[in-house]
């Protein structure tokens, strides 16, 4: 990506950071993928299905051991084992999901074949 491109990307994710923030939610806008991790914060962590967070390593570290990882993609978990987790995920301390889209006024778009992102997003 060329410098001109560079910096009106990253004046755009400013300003869609902002909106988010006025829109009372946590955002934050980073270079790279390492400097993903160090934002993850809170004791007991959910996650919907990302390709984002299993690039950047956030899946890798939820899975680490250093939190109480509500992992709905555990081996050897049954439909019911699974379903008590997404319950149970509606009381974690912090949950990641990907959006679908995300709007400069600091508005997400989501559309959720499952419904548990959604429901945790719209329920925390």
């Amino acid at each position: 990506m060329n410098e001109a491109l560079a910096y009106v990307v990253a004046q755009r994710m400013e300003r869609t950071a902002a909106a988010l923030r006025k829109n009372n939610m946590e955002a934050y806008c980073v270079k790279t993928a390492d400097e993903v991790v160090p934002l993850v914060k809170g004791a007991t962590v959910g996650a919907g299905g990302s390709m984002t967070l299993e690039e950047c390593g956030v899946m890798d570290l939820l899975r680490s051991g250093a939190y109480h990882f509500l992992d709905r993609g555990a081996p050897g978990l049954t439909p019911e084992d699974i379903g008590k987790i997404y319950r149970q995920i509606f009381s974690a301390d912090c949950y990641f999901a990907s959006a679908n889209a995300v709007t400069e006024a600091g508005e997400i778009l989501n559309v959720d074949g499952n419904a548990n992102r959604v429901a945790a997003i719209t329920f925390g």
